[in-house]
């Protein structure tokens, strides 16, 4: 079952299973690196492992990294007896002549070690049996003690104080009084609240003099003390024959090189997304080489081309089917249409959400991660921001989906109001159509415009909302796990990338359909309530020449300014629909034709393709925004940022191509 964590959108995955006449119930915690509490995700973790819920908690270890990935459990015994241990990726570990005794762990640990391998199902049954003698039995009968040195006096000075404190009870002691010590900001405001004020300025005293002792902050100095203790581990219970990392491991990690090579393989990623999904660029190339049939056949059996194809034959059986008219419409363009604004998107997510799961899988994507943070901090983003923008590139949907990898929560709310602005594939239809009709400039303008604006948008945008935000949160060192490079497994990148699309499906996927159905409405009744083909008569006309004071900013007026409000209004369900909506109501065969009708200058073409670029996203991806966020207030805060920034930036745009053009 996938569902939300109560109050927040970290998605809550559980699960059950039988095993010796037992019922277990699995709840997969969001991953983290420990319990400081920093981003939404350790809240959740550190929340639910104090808080009882759970009979038994199974920490996880890299067998291939035993160094790395130990920290978490460490941290988790120090708050929690009823633990087992699980050593993952045990076959692999073994291939990289890496050993490791059990025996010794167990004894050093005081808790069930076990080694496992979700590829072969090595060790499962026994982890299982242990979990369920954990449960019955208990585990250790003492919290983990690690000794953090000069730091110890201070310890009990604070635990001295806690015992005075009956509304902290729930937390271990020892445990509390090191967090707090560390400087847990959370910990601390329940100290004030629950404890009185002469606790809390004893344990300020207490923090105060200890940051003197241990001469740095205090936190770094316990995180120091928890990894001698692990390497002390390591020393006695692992074996490993030292192999250094090839340099094509390590390259990632060079300030240049490791961005130069990140991005080259992002956009390596991007263009076999396009490819498969719609033949473009490859298309593009083959005509330019004089290829023009293989450049036909291409675009026509991508993934898109079919998948149009198959939804262009049932939408033109029903209406060859059915008699009536209306209901023909209704069938053909509301319901076909409504599942093929759903469907367009599907192969395009499904391939993005299958390389990026292979991608994750194999051990590339956190290396990448790094690779390119130097550039994405300056604006106020982790390095993990990074995928999801250059997805976006080919449809925002995915992208926003993709901002579930931000360290925190104020990041990911930010990628989601901004990733929008990214140009996907269906505004460079737009541009490139727009680009056709331009009389005095060059085609090229009109593309290199709309995505300059739309970069510069994004950074400037994404740096004032993390400058701006009430509660600023420093942007997260990339501490992230290295994993070994290994074959992506076929089952697990399946999970990901299913669970990925089933999210679009379930969600956005139902409001596109009962919106597009309601679109189709509105440009097939007039006001009268009469079914009309001319969507001139329509009531969305009606509404297009209420509204036609939106086009004021790029002086667009007359008789058919109300052509070009039409249009953005069905925009707004896909924004390729702008494109032939314009084409249907000025009813001409080309965009030049359709810009002579309506009478546009060369800066008002201009201006509205950088608008289209900028403005409301897509119906698909405002409903991404909802199904991510579950707030109204955040998606209405996007439409607003967007139209707000969209005519800032065409306007200004506009008052300064009428002093060129």
């Amino acid at each position: 079952m996938v569902a939300n964590w109560p109050g927040v959108t970290v998605e809550k995955h559980e699960g059950s299973l039988e095993h010796r006449g037992y019922r277990i119930k699995l709840v997969d915690l969001p991953g983290v690196y420990g319990l400081s509490a920093l981003t939404l995700e350790e809240r959740i973790s550190r929340s639910y492992i104090l808080g009882g819920e759970a009979d038994v908690i199974i920490a996880l270890v890299d067998t291939t990294i035993p160094e790395r990935t130990l920290y978490l459990p460490i941290q988790i015994l120090e708050a929690y007896k009823n633990v087992v241990i699980a050593y993952t990726k045990y076959d692999m570990a073994h291939e990289m002549g890496i050993h490791i005794n059990f025996d010794t762990l167990e004894k050093r640990l005081g808790v069930p070690v076990v080694p496992v391998s979700a590829a072969t199902g090595y060790g499962i049954e026994y982890l299982l049996d242990k979990v369920i003698e954990v449960a019955e039995k208990g585990g250790r009968r003492d919290y983990l003690r690690i000794d953090y040195g000069e730091l110890e006096p201070f310890i009990e000075s604070v635990e001295r104080e806690l015992k005075k404190c009956e509304g902290l009870r729930e937390y271990p002691s020892r445990w509390l009084a090191i967090r707090l010590l560390e400087g847990d900001e959370e910990l601390a405001e329940m100290l004030s609240s629950k404890c009185g004020s002469e606790v809390y300025r004893a344990f300020e005293e207490a923090r105060d003099e200890a940051r003197k002792v241990v001469g740095k902050d205090v936190s770094m100095f316990a995180s120091a003390k928890r990894f001698s203790f692990i390497m002390s581990l390591t020393r006695e219970a692992v074996v490993r024959a030292r192999t250094p990392e090839r340099k094509a491991r390590s390259i990632f990690y060079h300030p240049a090189i490791g961005t130069a090579l990140s991005l080259t393989l992002l956009l390596s990623i991007f263009m076999l997304v396009f490819i498969v999904n719609t033949g473009f660029p490859l298309n593009v190339v083959l005509s330019l080489l004089g290829q023009e049939n293989l450049a036909a056949v291409v675009e026509e059996y991508s993934l898109s081309g079919m998948l149009g194809k198959g939804l262009g034959w049932l939408m033109d059986i029903a209406r060859s089917s059915i008699a009536n008219p209306l209901l023909a419409s209704f069938v053909a363009d509301g319901v076909i249409g409504g599942v093929a604004s759903i469907l367009t998107f599907l192969p395009l997510i499904f391939v993005v959400m299958f390389v990026l799961s292979v991608v994750e899988d194999a051990g590339l994507l956190p290396r990448m991660a790094v690779g390119v943070s130097a550039l994405t901090t300056k604006i106020g983003l982790s390095g993990n921001a990074l995928f999801p923008i250059t997805v976006s590139l080919g449809c925002n949907v995915p992208g926003i989906m993709g901002a579930r990898a931000s360290l925190t929560a104020g990041e990911r709310i930010r990628q989601i109001l901004t990733l929008p602005l990214i140009p996907c594939q269906a505004r460079l239809v737009v541009l490139l159509a727009l680009a056709t009709a331009l009389k005095t400039l060059g085609g090229w303008v009109m593309v290199f415009t709309g995505y300059v604006a739309a970069f510069s948008a994004f950074i400037v945008l994404n740096y004032a909302l993390y400058r701006l935000s009430r509660k600023r949160e420093p942007i997260p060192e990339m501490l992230l796990e290295i994993p070994a490079y290994h074959k992506p497994l076929g089952k697990v990148v399946w999970w990901m990338t299913w669970n990925n699309v089933k999210h679009f499906l379930e969600k956005a996927g139902t409001i596109i359909f009962v919106s597009s159905v309601a679109v189709w409405a509105m440009s097939s009744f007039t006001p009268a309530l009469t079914y009309t083909d001319n969507p001139s008569n329509s009531i969305a006309a009606e509404v297009s020449r209420l509204l036609i004071p939106a086009v004021y900013p790029f002086h667009v007026a007359g008789e058919n300014a109300w052509m070009v409000v039409f249009g953005l209004l069905m925009g707004f369900v896909a924004k390729e629909v702008f494109v032939t909506s314009i084409l249907t109501i000025t009813g001409t065969p080309s965009m030049a034709e359709a810009v002579s009708v309506m009478g546009l200058t060369d800066a008002q073409l201009i201006a509205i393709g950088v608008f289209t670029t900028l403005y409301v996203p897509c119906l698909a991806t405002l409903s991404t925004i909802y199904s991510e966020t579950r707030s109204v207030k955040l998606t209405a805060l996007a439409v607003l940022l967007l139209m707000g920034t969209a005519y800032l930036v065409s306007a200004l745009l506009y008052y300064f191509l009428t002093l060129l053009v």
